[in-house]
């Protein structure tokens, strides 16, 4: 929690900063109204916030000058909504699903994607609060420099807080893995960014429809459920955990609107607040950061006159219908599998924690791949939670398996207690036999329904031995991953043993 808390704290002081940079911009030079530029200065400053740092110096650059020329950018598609909502919806659609379909390109072009969406966020503030009837220039030049402000902002505080207290100054992030050789059908995510494209098509077309101007909930709501799931069971468990926090944060809003004046001073403190307790809580369950995200959004609204207490019921239709949306269209079109999903991400947790082994052999720091195997067991953890849930349901109704996917997945994380413990201590001539059992079973988890290899001896001292008795578990679950297996009786706790030889 102290942790948390702390990437918190470097996060809302870079937040602050280009808040304060913003009003003056908009006091002194601007002469705009402080919220115009102060209120995106936030959106950019806390999304950039989100973005794991360690990238290349030129990469950088790129990232400030993307966002940049985004933040501009939003701020003439977000004025001629109003005119041209066919024209600029479209617009819209196209740079949201072309963000996520370019991450077949790499790393690099993925996190350059990752700023669409905050920019695009920032496009609907206008068209939603009556900012939209300003003239688009030179308003759109001052939100640039807002933009690189806010990017700056995030950089120099992470840069001053790695060296006071000799922590990172971001939370480790996973580097989307290389892509794998081309296989008959659409790619993952391709078929992400025409369910993306496919769910905001009619959050626009039905937000208009019923909800007249107060449709950009309804994308909003569709846009947040679609953005970062992977399989149709996280999508619906995130659909319904970020659908509940929106309302929740719509509800949150309203009450603090009746008790404070929503263009004074005390709102602007607990919009601060807000976006810190989300930033914190968001590792224990993302609804409550939807929650703060609306929250925020919905007193941004209040900052420029429309009232939470009003539009209460509109906002919550809205939200329901954009969530309904969204799944429903990550449900039936082009969807990828959850077991697929789960493959993917079980994978990708091997192969991370392969190269901690491989940089302990080398003799190099394990540091940088300690975190990607961290990372990459965060997004394994979130896709086996549908798994554990359908698991839970199908044994309390007499007809599950004895092994399932869920176990599987349960079996990859219990490792990272050991992986932790292994990191800690000095590297041993065994661990070439643990990086070996690693590699077979990357291969394994690829054709789940083959006959399973033959492992190495398991080491016989901890913490190596406990890492390869999680491996073990984790093999004896492989086969539950076909999509095709004969049926097995429930059985008792250990269902989970090694069937391969231990010579």
């Amino acid at each position: 929690m102290l942790i948390k808390s702390y990437y918190s704290a470097v996060a809302m002081v870079a937040v602050l900063g280009s808040f304060f940079t913003a009003v003056e911009v908009a006091r002194l030079v601007a002469g705009y109204p402080a919220a115009v530029l102060a209120v995106p200065a936030v959106i950019f400053a806390f999304t950039v916030s989100r973005r794991p740092g360690g990238e290349p110096v030129p990469e950088k650059v790129m990232a400030a000058a993307t966002l940049s020329v985004l933040a501009g950018g939003s701020v003439w598609l977000g004025s001629q909504m109003a005119g041209h909502p066919v024209i600029c919806g479209a617009v819209f659609v196209v740079l949201m699903a072309g963000s996520i379909w370019t991450r077949r390109f790499g790393a690099a072009v993925t996190r350059l994607g990752a700023l669409v969406p905050l920019a695009l966020i920032a496009a609907l503030l206008p068209a939603g609060s009556g900012t939209g009837r300003m003239a688009w220039w030179p308003l759109c030049g001052w939100m640039a420099l807002v933009g690189f402000s806010a990017f700056v902002w995030v950089r120099v505080v992470r840069r001053v807080a790695e060296k006071l207290t000799g922590l990172p100054g971001s939370q480790p992030g996973q580097a989307p893995a290389k892509r794998s050789a081309q296989r008959a059908g659409l790619s993952s995510r391709t078929r992400m960014a025409l369910q993306m494209a496919v769910a905001l098509t009619a959050a626009f077309s039905l937000g208009h429809l019923v909800f007249g101007e107060h449709w950009q909930w309804c994308v909003i709501s569709a846009m947040v459920v679609s953005l970062g799931p992977v399989g149709r069971g996280d999508l619906a468990l995130k659909g319904v955990e970020r659908g509940l926090g929106a309302m929740a944060g719509t509800l949150v809003a309203a009450l603090i609107a009746a008790v404070a004046e929503p263009q004074g001073t005390t709102s602007i403190v607990l919009i601060f607040v807000v976006l810190a307790l989300a930033s914190t809580l968001r590792a224990y369950n993302y609804a409550f950061y939807a929650a703060g995200i609306t929250t925020a959004l919905s007193l941004f609204y209040g900052y420029f006159g429309q009232s939470p207490q009003h539009l209460l019921l509109i906002r919550l239709q809205a939200l329901v219908l954009g969530a309904v949306l969204a799944v429903v269209v990550g449900w039936f079109l082009v969807p990828v599998r959850t077991s697929d999903a789960l493959r993917l991400r079980l994978g990708a947790t091997l192969g991370t924690l392969g190269s901690v082994l491989d940089a302990r052999s080398d003799g190099a720091s394990a540091a940088k791949a300690l975190a990607a195997f961290d990372a990459a067991a965060t997004n394994l953890n979130a896709s086996a939670r549908s798994h554990r849930l359908y698991r839970a349901a199908t044994r309390k109704l007499g007809t599950g398996h004895g092994i399932t996917p869920a176990d599987a997945g349960e079996a990859l994380l219990a490792t990272r207690g050991p992986v932790h413990a292994l990191a800690a201590s000095e590297p041993g001539p065994r661990e070439a036999a643990t990086a070996e059992t690693v590699r077979l079973l990357r291969r394994a988890v690829s054709a789940p329904a083959d006959p399973l290899p033959e492992l190495p001896e398991p080491a016989a001292a901890a913490p190596l031995a406990d890492l390869d008795a999680a491996l073990r578990r984790f093999a004896a679950a492989i086969p539950a991953l076909a999509k095709r297996r004969p049926p097995e009786p429930a059985s008792s706790d250990d269902v989970l043993q090694p069937p391969v030889s231990a010579a």
